[in-house]
C-alpha cells in the first residue's frame, strides 16, 4: 500500500514539474516551441534507437534521416525532404550489408521518419493556426490517457487488446473517447466566453459538433499511438523507453500518443474546423 502511495506521489509531482515548464515553454513564443520540440524529437529518437538496436552507424543513419525530413517540413519541401530521406535508407541499406541486420536499419529509419515528420506538425500548429489550435494536441493526447485510466479503473471489464496492453479495457477507450469529446467542446466554450474564440469568430452550434468529432476521432487515434508504442516495447523486451520522468518513463512514453494525432488535429483544423 505504501508503495502504490509512493509510486503516485512520485507521478503527481513529476506531472506538475513537467506542466510549469510545458507551459512555460508554449507561452514563451513560436522559436522557444521550436526549439523545445526539436530537443524532445531527438530525446524520442534517442530512446527508440536504444531499443532497437546497438549498433553505432545504425542511429547515425537514423539521425540523418531525421535531420533531413526535419529540415524539410520547415523549409515547405517535405515531399522533397522524404525522398532524400528514402535514398539516404538505401544507401545505407548498401553500403552498411553484412554489417548489421537490415531489419534493425529499417525500424530505425521508419521510426525516424515517422517521429520528425509527426512531430513537425506540433510548431506548425502554433506557427500557421495559433496557440489555441495548437492546444488541441495536447488536451486530446493527455485527455485521452487521463480518461481512459480512471474509466477503466472504476468501469473496465472487458481487455482492450491484452496481447499488446494487459491493463487496458473496452470501457476505458470507450469512456476516454466520449470525455475528449466533450472535453474539447468545453475548451472551446471556454475560449468563447474569454473574449479568446478559435479563429476569432465565436462558434456557433454546428462548430461546435465538429470540434466534439475532432475529440472523438482523434481520442480513438491517441489510444492507437498508444497501442503502437506499447507493441514495440513489447517486441523489444522493455517496460519504459526511458526514466527521466520519475514514475512516467521516458519522453517517448509520454509523447506516444501525442505524435500520432498531431497530424491529425492539423488537418482537421485545416480542413473542417476553420471557420
Amino acid at each position: 500500500m505504501r508503495g502504490a502511495v509512493k509510486n503516485m506521489l512520485t507521478r503527481i509531482i513529476t506531472s506538475v514539474v513537467a506542466l510549469a515548464v510545458f507551459f512555460a515553454v508554449i507561452f514563451a513564443g513560436e522559436l522557444p516551441l521550436v526549439i523545445a520540440v526539436l530537443i524532445v524529437t531527438a530525446a524520442m529518437l534517442f530512446e527508440t534507437y536504444s531499443a532497437v538496436t546497438g549498433s553505432a552507424a545504425v542511429k547515425v543513419s537514423g539521425y540523418i534521416t531525421a535531420a533531413i525530413v526535419t529540415a524539410g517540413v520547415y523549409a515547405d519541401m517535405t515531399g522533397a525532404a522524404l525522398s532524400a530521406a528514402i535514398l539516404i535508407i538505401l544507401v545505407f541499406l548498401v553500403f552498411l550489408h553484412g554489417k548489421v541486420r537490415y531489419r534493425e536499419l529499417l525500424s530505425v529509419s521508419f521510426m525516424s521518419v515517422y517521429i520528425a515528420l509527426f512531430m513537425s506538425y506540433i510548431p506548425l500548429l502554433r506557427i500557421n493556426m495559433g496557440l489555441a489550435y495548437m492546444a488541441f494536441v495536447f488536451i486530446i493526447a493527455w485527455g485521452s490517457d487521463t480518461c481512459a485510466y480512471f474509466c477503466g479503473t472504476f468501469f473496465g471489464k472487458h481487455k482492450l487488446i491484452p496481447k499488446v496492453s494487459p491493463k487496458k479495457t473496452v470501457e476505458g477507450s470507450v469512456g476516454a473517447i466520449i470525455s475528449v469529446m466533450l472535453l474539447c467542446m468545453l475548451y472551446a466554450l471556454i475560449l468563447d466566453k474569454s473574449g479568446h474564440p478559435l479563429g476569432g469568430v465565436s462558434p456557433e452550434a454546428a462548430d461546435y459538433i465538429k470540434i466534439g468529432l475532432l475529440g472523438a476521432v482523434t481520442a480513438a487515434v491517441s489510444q492507437l499511438g498508444d497501442l503502437a508504442a506499447s507493441a514495440i516495447k513489447r517486441d523489444t523486451g522493455i517496460k519504459d523507453y526511458g526514466k527521466i520522468f520519475p514514475g512516467h518513463g521516458g519522453f517517448m512514453d509520454r509523447f506516444d500518443s501525442v505524435i500520432f494525432i498531431a497530424p491529425v488535429v492539423y488537418y482537421y483544423c485545416v480542413y473542417i474546423i476553420i471557420i
